[in-house]
């Protein structure tokens, strides 16, 4: 836990982030805790005077100042009881544009309405870097489908980190400047390179290894940028090689000696060792 704290009268303000390395568009969350130390019940909330009543001053290494994504920042009033600590987890990537790899120092500010006085933490740092990219591919968007005639591009990314190697998939729409958010596929096996396959209709499926006896299977549509996600495992225990994503003779998307981790060992005994893609679960 990357976190830091500052200590005076009336408002103790601890910023707190969940690690100090991310990838460029992955969302950083922090989490600011406010402890009410001034004797009574307050609320902090925006005011004409002193603006929002919360503020992040992030800024470079070089010094720089990361600007705002909006002309004016607004936060829901909040109520902390006297003594109490209210906690808020807060995507700073949806508020300030931090969109380069660099090395950044956070801090935020608390401003306490009676005395106009603003309470900062002390600076946590973070380091955000492009990962490596492993596939990418830009296709068109069907017809019939919401901006259909358009282009996007996905790309599929590990990111070394001090606590193992992280997949992630981006999809973008250059042409547009549209953006999607970054989709964190979750922790991958060095031993086996994630597979990367269009269907027919140019959505994107990722299939990777998670450890050693677990497999995930990723979609993400071209048109919505939804994403679904269904965990597989070996069809036989302890056999040699591994499950892999390839084309059946019809063209099909399939899962080949594996099968889709169900919630019970019997239905997952009883599925066949070939699943069709066009199965997937509700979630996709």
């Amino acid at each position: 836990m990357v976190g830091a704290i500052s200590a005076q009268a009336q408002l103790t303000v601890t910023l707190e982030l969940n690690r100090s390395m991310y990838l460029v568009d992955e969302p950083i969350k922090a989490t600011l805790n406010i402890k009410n130390l001034a004797g009574r019940d307050i609320i902090l909330e925006d005011t004409p005077a002193d603006g929002p009543w919360c503020l992040f001053q992030i800024k470079t290494v070089r010094g720089g100042y990361v600007p705002s994504r909006k002309a004016n920042l607004s936060f829901p009033p909040i109520e902390i009881p006297v003594g109490e600590t209210i906690s808020r987890t807060i995507d700073l990537t949806e508020l300030y544009d931090i969109n380069d790899p660099s090395q950044f120092r956070i801090r935020a500010c608390v401003t306490f309405p009676p005395t106009h006085k603003q309470f900062w933490s002390e600076p946590a740092l973070i380091t955000t870097d492009t990962g490596k990219l492993l596939w990418n591919q830009t296709v068109g968007v069907p017809d019939g489908r919401p901006s259909a005639g358009a282009y996007r591009t996905f790309s599929v990314i590990s990111h070394q980190r001090t606590d193992g190697v992280f997949l992630f998939a981006k999809l973008e729409g250059k042409e547009e400047g549209i953006r999607f958010a970054c989709y964190p596929l979750g922790r991958v096996l060095a031993a086996m390179q994630p597979q990367a396959q269009l269907d027919d209709n140019n959505n994107l499926y990722v299939f990777h290894a998670v450890n050693d006896t677990s497999y995930m299977l990723t979609q993400i549509d071209v048109a919505t940028g939804r994403m679904g996600q269904a965990p597989y495992k070996s069809a036989i225990a302890n056999r040699q090689g591994r499950p892999s994503m390839r084309r059946s003779r019809d063209g099909q998307l399939v899962i080949s000696g594996g099968i889709q981790v169900t919630d019970t060992e019997i239905a997952a005994e009883t599925s066949p060792t070939k699943s069709r893609l066009s199965d997937r679960p509700a979630g996709f």
